[in-house]
């Protein structure tokens, strides 16, 4: 019993939170606002995983090696991607930064000086929903500003303040110190020699994702076959 009060009284936390941060009290509101701070923030779901996991035989995870090799490739990607995430948030505990996402919209608005926030959203190949959110959270914790758009006076841009700079020079050797570590399991000879694969793969679709995102699945087949040849 005691555990579900817990769960009810993190429940009616994260509902304040929500109407805070909304000013809504919609209960759809409420599931997707929640279901978006899960992504972002996994440790609010972190008990439940801890126990799922522990129930779990370990043979389970070996289930992808059934998989065929194109699936088992991009699989793999995902969850090296997934595991990188997972280290971050424990190198930014003690930074007012939580995740990769924050560093990387940080990271961006400093090195171009100025930002939209459409074009770090679309940079960084995030929806708009989980872009604006953590916009928010980096202006509210005045890490980033908005100042008016000097070609366009209806428009706002970002800027990076001063406490953002700090924190950035701050989360920048955490993520050195995070590479290293992850990287610390494979030859430095063979993580480089991947490295002109993925960045292939990156540039092709990043591409794709830009200008042809409103693209159903049978016309990105159709789209994939007229480009495929210049890629082999």
């Amino acid at each position: 019993m005691g555990n579900n009060y817990q769960s009810i009284k993190r429940l009616i936390d994260l509902w304040e939170t929500y109407e805070e941060e909304t000013s809504q009290q919609e209960l759809l509101g409420f599931a997707d606002w929640l279901n978006n701070k899960i992504k972002q923030n996994p440790e609010l779901n972190i008990k439940q995983a801890k126990r799922r996991f522990t129930n779990e035989e370990p043979d389970n995870l070996l289930i992808i090696n059934n998989l065929d090799e194109p699936t088992r490739f991009l699989e793999y990607i995902s969850r090296i991607s997934k595991l990188h995430d997972f280290y971050i948030k424990k190198f930014f505990t003690d930074i007012s930064i939580n995740n990769r996402l924050e560093f990387f919209f940080l990271y961006t608005v400093n090195e171009k000086k100025r930002a939209k926030k459409t074009e770090l959203i679309n940079t960084h190949l995030v929806d708009y929903t989980t872009g604006m959110d953590t916009i928010k959270r980096l202006v509210n914790n005045g890490l980033l500003d908005e100042t008016n758009d000097e070609t366009d006076k209806r428009a706002k841009q970002l800027i990076i303040t001063d406490e953002g700079k700090r924190v950035l020079e701050i989360a920048l050797k955490k993520v050195n110190d995070e590479v290293h570590m992850f990287l610390a399991c494979i030859s430095m000879n063979k993580w480089k020699k991947t490295l002109s694969v993925f960045e292939e793969i990156n540039n092709f679709h990043s591409k794709i994702y830009q200008t042809h995102n409103d693209k159903n699945s049978a016309e990105l087949l159709n789209l994939m076959d007229s480009l495929k040849h210049l890629h082999k």
